[in-house]
């Protein structure tokens, strides 16, 4: 229903164009001058139109009229200068903004973020009721040039990716294409069922041999065969060849003292959070077993200050990692990064040498862990993470009570045991070597008595290993009845700087003062 305006007829009846719709089009204030002014002109022109010889009447509707689109230029000109913000004002008769478009209208678009933006996309509906379908309104120019970069950069890699794939330029890259070679590591695992009898690593030899009960192996049959085979002894035990990953070289390395176990340097890597470029220091190299954790974590551009106090140790650590990193540089095109300095002191001693560094994180494996805490606390970047590797509860006990005694500014965020656990899990089989039936319950006493009859003439009949369908099978699962126990506690170590170096000074020392 549409009202009738009773300033649309009075302008209809004095020959002016719509108040109603200038209202939409100029303004309130503007519009209100305009309207005065029409009204006056309009009553002017009425009574000159009574006397046909006056000379004021000459011209008069083309001046009014050359005003009016005078006044509305102006008008319109005032209102493309207001910016972005009334342009994108909703009418009565639009879709309803949603909250995001509502946020995002408030915030300038330079410093809306290209998620945003693509989220904010409005649809503008088609006029017509019964088809219904929505187009986006164009993007902006930043957001349009980010999507085209990025579109551009995914073209050229996908092309990339297909070109490699079509030369064998990946195929080249890994290193499983690579055969054995004489000088780098290898690892023998022999397995039993499902439990690991035999598991040897050694470094490849013209004239070596793997001794075994198993029988005895020729290094000269491994060389040149690619990683994964399987070799049979003369015993007619299978072997299976492949090379050490980071894990297995340091679980059977050579070692001196205890190692860092790797579930252990795992965690003690996520509680440091190293990224490529960090500098750490590690107190107690041991077997260099963490030192090489972290070569890896720092990468090209990082470094890492391994100290251990004892020489043969320090010999130890210093030889393990050569020995990886040229059994690295074997088996793949890039050499591992040399970013480890070992160096045989007391790190009680360092202060001097560490005193210009400052380190992202620090590792110690100590006996005494809380002696080197006063030496290495100043050169730990504010909120940087200090692990502790200990054994036993009474060193953690220890280690928090120097840090009290000392007043250092370190917070313990978390005292942990990683606890590791293997399962077994495999079918369920029965002595004679058949597998384990799953009985369901019988509701009728003869039916179960005629299933116990089949069962036994089941049993008598030789015993066919074959394949039989999903499902059909029983598995057992539990924990392996061999389980590695306690290895070490792990204490997080947070340096923060606390809100007053000093009491904080009351209102009683400012009155003696005065």
């Amino acid at each position: 229903m549409i009202q009738t305006c009773t300033r649309s007829r009075l302008a209809t009846f004095f020959e002016v164009p719509n108040p109603c719709t200038l209202n939409r089009l100029l303004g309130r204030k503007q519009c209100g001058h305009l309207q005065l002014n029409r009204t006056l002109s309009a009553t002017n022109k009425l009574s000159v139109e009574s006397f046909p010889n006056d000379p004021r009447d000459d011209g008069a509707d083309s001046k009014f009229d050359e005003r009016l689109e005078a006044d509305s230029l102006d008008t319109k000109q005032k209102r493309v200068s207001r910016g972005n913000l009334s342009s994108r004002r909703k009418r009565v008769w639009e879709r309803s903004l949603s909250p995001l478009e509502r946020i995002s209208q408030l915030i300038p678009a330079k410093f809306l973020s290209p998620e945003v933006t693509d989220l904010g996309l409005v649809y503008r509906e088609d006029d017509d009721a019964t088809n219904r379908s929505s187009r986006p309104i164009q993007k902006s120019a930043l957001v349009a040039a980010t999507e085209i970069g990025l579109e551009e950069h995914l073209r050229l890699k996908n092309r990339s990716v297909s070109e490699g794939m079509s030369h064998g330029t990946y195929r080249e890259v890994t290193s499983a294409d690579f055969p054995f070679k004489a000088g780098e590591l290898f690892l023998a695992e022999y397995r039993k069922k499902h439990s690991l009898e035999y598991k040897k690593m050694g470094i490849l030899k013209d004239e070596g041999k793997i001794l075994s009960s198993w029988g005895v192996v020729r290094h000269n049959l491994i060389i040149g065969k690619l990683p994964g085979q399987m070799l049979r002894t003369p015993l007619g035990i299978e072997f299976l060849l492949r090379r050490p990953s980071l894990e297995d070289f340091v679980l059977w390395m050579k070692r001196g003292p205890a190692i860092s176990y790797p579930k252990d340097i795992k965690a003690m890597l996520m509680m440091m959070d190293i990224s490529p470029g960090n500098v750490v220091l590690e107190a107690g190299s041991g077997s260099g077993g963490m030192s090489l954790f972290l070569s890896r974590a720092v990468g090209l551009q990082g470094r890492v200050l391994s100290f251990d106090v004892r020489n043969d140790h320090h010999l130890i650590a210093k030889k393990n990692y050569e020995l990886w990193r040229f059994n690295w540089k074997v088996t793949h095109k890039e050499e591992w990064p040399d970013n480890v300095n070992f160096i045989n002191k007391d790190i009680v001693r360092a202060a001097e040498d560490i005193r210009s560094i400052t380190f992202d994180a620090v590792a110690l494996d100590m006996l005494n862990p809380q002696i080197a805490l006063p030496i290495v606390f100043p050169c730990l970047k504010q909120g940087g993470v200090c692990t502790v590797y200990v054994a036993n509860i009474t060193q953690v006990t220890d280690l928090l009570e120097g840090i009290r005694t000392c007043q250092l500014s370190l917070l313990c965020e978390n005292i942990s045991e990683v606890i590791h656990r293997d399962w077994l899990v495999i079918p369920s089989k029965q002595k004679d070597g058949s597998f384990s039936r799953k009985i369901e319950p019988q509701q009728s006493p003869e039916f179960y008595d005629q299933e116990q009859t089949k069962e036994s003439e089941q049993e008598d009949q030789p015993h066919l290993d074959k394949v039989r369908p999903f499902g059909s099978v029983p598995y057992i699962a539990r924990p392996c009845p061999i389980q590695f126990g306690h290895t070490a506690f792990l204490v997080k170590l947070r340096k923060f700087k606390p809100a007053y170096l000093h009491p904080e000074p009351q209102a009683s020392d400012f009155s003696q003062g005065n």
